[in-house]
């Protein structure tokens, strides 16, 4: 049987073929990967693999043909994109999984296909009804076309969720802890963007191998680094997030600080970095507060939080995969950086200052702490004012900018110098990295 086409769908062997189609054109993307590996996964996730997600949808039990594709995609897409020489069995489960669950959107085609084609059903069920009871007008009901996209929607979200938790009985409790740091909301922004250069959405290759090592705590590829970081101890990727040597930390900090004063500057007014706090002048103050003179915040601005009031905030970005942090509850990781920060200066802040402060705490992974969501949802709020765009264009760029802000300080950690200062190195842009 030569097969055709039917209905949209396939019949025989033509479906065969079209797979042999799409392998070329998975292994011509492999092609591009060696040189753009953020641009690749890109036009993999949003274009190539929604070329058979309607012959799933279309045609029943066609699990076993899409093998070749999933072979394809594990031994030679996943290798190019990530530039690691393999992927193991449980590196390859969760990049199955979507962004938002700590994957990347990677989808087997053989294990999702048998429910694409029963969701697609289940959604044309009313139109199938028409076409069999020969009505001679369809009327939609667009009520129940939405009931029925949510439904879909839900059904999707428990098959990854259950996915997701069978990975997760396989994972050692360190492996298990980073997939839900990757979990939270912001830490997949910079991998599911669409990489716009004029936005700085882009990363060249070394930087998009590193960002993925350091995501899933793969070896670090491309160019060799040295066996011992310049301060002795192992030049490890967890190390290289915490050594004090070449002021990567410290820039990562200022690279945050300064895009919030800059956007800040734009929707409000009297916009500081690094401001100075009144001195004290002999008022009692609850023990752990800042008394010191010369004390400083790291931004102040008027007309964030009311018209005319004065709000001081002060950012602080912590390593949540850090040895110190591995036991604890990573909501809890968050509240109490918070705490410590306003057991410091929320007291003198609004008594000495009468303003108020808010501390905005970020994890290196690029999730958020609830104030810091709260501020990021009242700053999207006044963009949106300002600029007319939706709110909805202006979080997801405020959150994009931090995210892509936390990924580029890891490549440079990993991969900056760290050696003695010397005179003859240039210096200028070591500290615009965002």
């Amino acid at each position: 049987m030569a097969g055709q086409k039917y209905l949209g769908s396939f019949i025989g062997m033509e479906k065969g073929k079209k797979v042999e189609k799409w392998v070329v054109e998975i292994k011509e993307l492999c092609e591009i990967a060696k040189t753009e590996p953020q641009l690749a996964y890109s036009a993999y996730t949003i274009g190539l693999s929604k070329r058979w997600s309607y012959l799933m949808r279309t045609t029943p039990n066609i699990s076993s043909e899409l093998h070749p594709i999933e072979k394809t995609i594990r031994e030679e897409l996943i290798p190019a994109i990530t530039g690691q020489p393999f992927v193991t069995d449980k590196l390859r489960a969760i990049m199955a999984l979507p962004a938002r669950l700590g994957g990347m959107g990677i989808e087997k085609p053989c294990e999702i296909a048998d429910l694409e084609y029963k969701n697609s059903r289940y959604a044309t069920d009313d139109l199938v009804k028409s076409i069999l009871n020969q009505d001679l007008r369809y009327k939609r009901d667009e009520a129940s076309e939405k009931l029925a996209m949510r439904n879909i929607k839900a059904v999707k979200n428990k098959f990854h969720e259950k996915r997701r938790d069978e990975i997760k009985e396989k994972l050692t409790k360190r492996e298990g802890r980073n997939l839900d740091l990757l979990e939270e909301k912001g830490a997949s922004t910079w991998l599911t963007c669409i990489p716009l250069q004029t936005h700085r959405y882009t990363l060249n290759r070394q930087e998009f191998h590193d960002a993925l090592s350091a995501r899933y705590d793969m070896p670090v590829v491309g160019e060799a680094r040295a066996v011992e970081c310049a301060c002795g101890e192992k030049n490890s990727i967890a190390h290289s997030m915490s050594c004090k040597m070449g002021k990567f930390v410290q820039n990562r900090h200022n690279c945050v600080r300064d895009f919030l004063a800059a956007e800040l500057q734009d929707v409000c007014y009297d916009t500081k970095i690094e401001p100075h706090l009144l001195s004290v002048g002999g008022a009692e103050l609850p023990p752990g507060t800042v008394t010191g003179d010369g004390a400083r915040l790291d931004i102040s601005t008027r007309g964030f939080w009311g018209s005319q009031d004065c709000t001081y905030f002060d950012v602080r970005v912590f390593d949540s995969r850090a040895q110190s942090n591995e036991t604890e509850n990573i909501a809890d990781s968050y509240i109490n950086h918070e705490k410590e920060k306003k057991k410091k200066y929320v007291h003198r802040v609004t008594e000495i200052e009468k303003a108020s402060f808010t501390p905005l705490v970020m994890s290196i992974t690029g999730g958020f702490g609830t104030e810091f969501k709260m501020f990021l949802k009242q700053l999207a709020t006044k963009k949106a004012q300002k600029t007319g765009h939706s709110y909805e264009e202006c979080i997801r760029h405020l959150r994009t900018r931090l995210s892509f802000s936390m990924v580029r300080s890891i490549t440079c950690s990993i991969r900056g110098y760290r050696g003695r200062s010397r005179r003859d190195l240039p210096t200028t842009d070591l500290y615009h990295i965002y």
